[in-house]
């Protein structure tokens, strides 16, 4: 033990003595220390709590006051190969027949065409390297408009589904809704990419689709910019849960009657 040697000598005057002690206690606060410890280590195990409840987005009224949105699916007719010069838009037909369902398996509700369906998918990004899908939404194809056809000779003609759709609140409500998170704490985006696909039942087979057909109009018909051909633009409106779809390359707002969201099968070369 190390003390301070101290020498006092008397005088008649009054004498102020500083003695140096250590007040320094080791024990003081460490109650305190060890709950804020507890409390960090907590939270690095479990994580803040955070808010993963979700909102419903219903599509933007129009200028109309029209709430629906229009999609059409176009298949490809193979009897044309996609290499041909004379390839048009015509080539593309709203149909299921196209895309090798009979009209039968269409009317019967058969398992390959009933377990078909439409997957459109929303993306942070267009780039295809980095980017992620935060939602998912399918349309079935047991819901859309029909067509007349015929089935059997000397039968009379038949009502069919074709992939066209007028989805809303009432009717065809499934893919009208896009189901977001309702806090923008956690992850703060407002616009998406949305992409489509096709999902064959009868092949067991996605087929992706553009929202521009490979016409002639095309440099190459397989060289292009994925961002303005691959996808949509969705857009949520947070203060009214609403959203509007709209073109990449122009930003022009679509899904009304006289513009629907059109999407046409890729064909690969």
């Amino acid at each position: 033990m190390s003390v301070n040697k101290v020498k006092i000598l008397q005088n008649q005057l009054d004498t102020y003595l500083n003695i140096p002690i250590n007040m320094d206690w080791d024990f003081s606060g460490r109650d305190q220390a060890i709950e804020e410890y507890e409390a960090e280590m907590i939270n690095q195990v479990l994580g803040l709590p955070l808010n993963f409840e979700t909102t419903r987005f219903t599509n933007n009224e129009f200028q109309n006051g029209d709430t629906e949105v229009n999609y059409e699916f176009y298949f490809y007719n193979y009897l044309t190969p996609i290499t041909a010069t004379t390839v048009t838009i015509a080539n593309w037909g709203m149909s299921y027949l196209n895309r090798g369902f009979s009209a039968d398996q269409i009317f019967y509700f058969a398992p390959p065409f009933v377990k078909s369906f439409f997957k459109l998918d929303f993306y942070d990004t267009p780039d295809e390297k980095t980017q992620k899908n935060y939602i998912t939404v399918v349309i079935p194809v047991t819901q859309g408009q029909k067509q007349l056809i015929q089935i059997q000779s000397l039968v009379a003609s038949q009502l069919i589904q074709k992939p066209k759709y007028n989805l809303d609140y009432i009717g065809d409500k499934e893919g009208f809704f896009i189901y977001w998170l309702r806090d923008r704490d956690y992850i703060d985006i407002t616009k998406f990419y949305m992409s489509a696909k096709f999902f064959d039942a009868r092949q067991g087979v996605f087929v992706r689709m553009t929202n521009k057909p490979q016409t002639q109009t095309l440099p190459n018909k397989f060289l292009f910019n994925n961002a303005n051909y691959f996808y949509y633009l969705v857009d949520l409106n947070y203060d009214n849960k609403t959203y509007e779809v709209k073109r990449t390359d122009t930003l022009q707002r679509v899904g009304d009657f006289t513009t629907p969201i059109k999407w046409y099968e890729y064909v690969n070369p």
